[in-house]
């Protein structure tokens, strides 16, 4: 009996643990992606990610040993918080067209409700080939789905990957420094879909689809 009492303690003491080693890891790299956002990929060193999340020198090399392994990490968080928003909204969106071009005003919305997210994620997007990945397999499980069911009609699937991420990112850019447009997220959605072969009926209605709020939280 006293036996299994201590290994149930023992357990909760370890859940603890877990749970407070995970805390720290996040406000290290939330850290990272404040000091991304204000200088850039340079300007982080392990010293200054300690004081800026407020935590020992020490303690920072049990989680990062280096700035390549803080900039991995970062680019896996926000490589997730892309999927789980992609995730989220096309829990009831069944159309690739729909998916595709909501996902892409649903980004640009992110970075007008964030820049500082916007920031972070353009200075990293260059330097981690592991995010570049999930957002371009993202990208182009949307846009075979939306050939599949006749309404893009691509000729080089590819070079629409390519269209479509790097105007998104051309349009956070414009964000960022200030040069966004209201309406230019829908602008940018008619064009591309004109360029994906779809029908002039069509590109409107799918252009201007609402975007639901609560999934920009």
């Amino acid at each position: 009996m006293l036996s299994s009492e201590r290994q149930s303690s023992e357990v909760k003491v370890q859940t603890r643990g877990h749970k407070k080693k995970a805390r720290t890891r996040q406000s290290l790299i939330d850290a990272a992606l404040e000091i991304y956002a204000q200088g850039g990929i340079s300007d982080l060193t392990l010293n200054d990610l300690a004081s800026h999340a407020n935590v020992s020198n020490g303690t920072i090399y049990n989680y990062f040993k280096t700035r390549e392994e803080v900039l991995e990490a970062v680019g896996i968080e926000l490589a997730n918080q892309f999927s789980d928003h992609i995730t989220m909204m096309s829990q009831h969106i069944t159309s690739g067209s729909v998916r595709t071009i909501l996902g892409m005003r649903m980004f640009i919305q992110r970075a007008l409700n964030d820049i500082d997210w916007a920031k972070a994620l353009l200075h990293v997007i260059h330097f981690n080939s592991g995010m570049r990945s999930t957002v371009a397999n993202a990208v182009r499980r949307d846009l075979n789905d939306g050939q599949k069911e006749g309404v893009f009609h691509i000729v080089d699937e590819e070079i629409a990957l390519t269209m479509l991420v790097s105007s998104t990112i051309g349009v956070l850019i414009s964000i960022v420094e200030g040069r966004y447009n209201q309406g230019d997220d829908l602008k940018l959605a008619e064009m591309l879909l004109k360029a994906f072969g779809v029908l002039p009926d069509q590109v409107a209605k799918i252009a201007n689809m609402n975007i639901v709020e609560s999934s920009l939280e």
